[in-house]
């Protein structure tokens, strides 16, 4: 899915594939036949992709293992922190939203709100483990004036496959914070 496979261009590869075979294999079709049929496959294959990857997920469970699961939703976050000698934990929501497109992470915490700017997922090569690396920007929710409310962070999460609940990692930001996220999917 997503980075783990160049969707749009297998996508037009099956297309311009189904396309070639029926002129191919048959006498009765032109070119332009040809193309609208492709057309046509390519079309629906991209609408497969784009909204009913989910159902398709859900009909076919060993997708989660054999390709990358499904983190869609909910999940609440703690926010593991540690800052020159203060450490602390903060809890926030993270709301996922993912597609075979798309994936992103925005993170609400008290104090603070953060989007994805990049995102790159892999499995583990030994252990096949999904794992998630990412980079984030923080804005502060609250801050005084002159301040610098914005910063950046990065992070590598891995996923708990046997648990399906369980999404963590370490983290550090430009502010010179590191810690840990523990994620845990709601519902």
């Amino acid at each position: 899915m997503f980075n783990l496979l160049p969707t749009t261009k297998i996508i037009g590869l099956v297309a311009a594939s189904y396309g070639f075979l029926l002129l191919s294999f048959s006498a009765f079709l032109s070119p332009s036949d040809a193309f609208r049929g492709a057309s046509v496959v390519e079309i629906l294959l991209f609408v497969l992709l784009s909204v009913g990857w989910r159902w398709l997920w859900l009909k076919l469970p060993a997708l989660n293992r054999w390709i990358y699961p499904d983190l869609n939703g909910l999940w609440v976050a703690e926010i593991h922190w540690v800052r020159g000698s203060s450490s602390g934990v903060a809890l926030a929501t993270a709301q996922i939203t993912q597609d075979f497109f798309r994936f992103g992470i925005d993170v609400d915490a008290p104090n603070s709100e953060s989007n994805t700017i990049a995102l790159v997922l892999k499995k583990d090569g030994e252990t096949g483990k999904p794992l998630l690396h990412y980079i984030y920007e923080v804005r502060e929710k609250h801050t005084h004036p002159g301040g610098d409310n914005v910063y950046r962070g990065a992070a590598s999460l891995a996923f708990d496959a046997h648990s399906d609940r369980q999404l963590s990692g370490n983290y550090f930001t430009s502010r010179s914070t590191a810690g840990r996220f523990q994620f845990s999917r709601v519902g």
